[in-house]
Formats: structure tokens, C-alpha cells, sequence
């Protein structure tokens, strides 16, 4: 089903809250939240952002890093980009552990069916990551 944005936001807020404990200050994360009223599938910002931390800031030598939580609105849809400054990654090569990319289908496949949406990547390898979550106004 769907749940409201702020719903799904307070949830990864929490766990969130939980990475920057045990990672204490290496965690930074910068919430840029333009728009709220709009619905989306369960469970579809966490597993993204999970990935971002993951994948993203711990990835880095150091294991510091900043994850970007924006939305906005546009004419036809709401968008969520989730950004990282990690290592970044070939979109067209998958990870060797294949673990990222169970999440994303996940999420991919549900934005799909419950609402029409769409999770695209951008990254490139030293750029950090982009993941844009856009969801269709009905």
C-alpha cells in the first residue's frame, strides 16, 4: 500500500538517527524538504537511503560522508533525490555483491505498480551518487 511521505520520512529519520550513533559524526545528513503532501509506496525512501549510507559514505576511505534528502514538486510529479559524496559507481556495471540491486528492484517494482513512478540513477565513479524517485500526480 501507500503511506503518506512524512510517514516513510520519520521512519528512515529513526533509522537514520541510529546510523549516526554508532558512526557518530562521520554521518551528516542534510534534509532539503521543499513538498510533503503526496503519497507513496511503503518502504521506498529508506531502502534507497540505507543504500546511500552503505554504499556511500561508508564506502569512502575515511567513512565520512553527507546524504542529501530533497523533495520537490514539479507541474506533473513529486520528486525525492536521495544524493550521496561516496565513491560512486557505473550505473551500467552492476556491484559485485548483487545485495544493492535486490533493494532497488524492490523499490523499482513497487513505485511501478502502486503508483506509476519511477527510480532512475546517476553516478559516476568519484562523483557520489544521485537516486531521483519521481512519482506521477494522478
Amino acid at each position: 500500500g501507500e503511506i503518506p511521505f512524512t510517514q516513510e520520512l520519520e521512519h528512515t529519520k529513526i533509522y537514520l538517527d541510529i546510523e549516526k550513533v554508532r558512526f557518530e559524526d562521520a554521518l551528516c545528513i542534510v534534509y532539503d524538504i521543499r513538498c510533503t503532501d503526496f503519497m507513496l509506496p511503503t518502504l521506498t525512501l529508506q531502502p534507497i537511503v540505507e543504500n546511500a549510507v552503505r554504499h556511500g559514505v561508508r564506502e569512502k576511505p575515511d567513512g565520512r560522508g553527507t546524504v542529501v534528502i530533497a523533495t520537490r514538486e514539479t507541474p506533473d510529479c513529486y520528486e525525492i533525490t536521495v544524493t550521496d559524496d561516496g565513491p560512486g559507481f557505473d550505473p551500467d556495471r552492476l556491484p559485485e555483491d548483487g545485495q544493492m540491486h535486490v533493494g532497488i528492484a524492490n523499490v523499482r517494482e513497487r513505485l511501478r505498480q502502486i503508483v506509476d513512478g519511477s527510480l532512475e540513477y546517476q553516478s559516476a565513479p568519484g562523483e557520489g551518487t544521485a537516486a531521483i524517485i519521481r512519482i506521477p500526480k494522478q
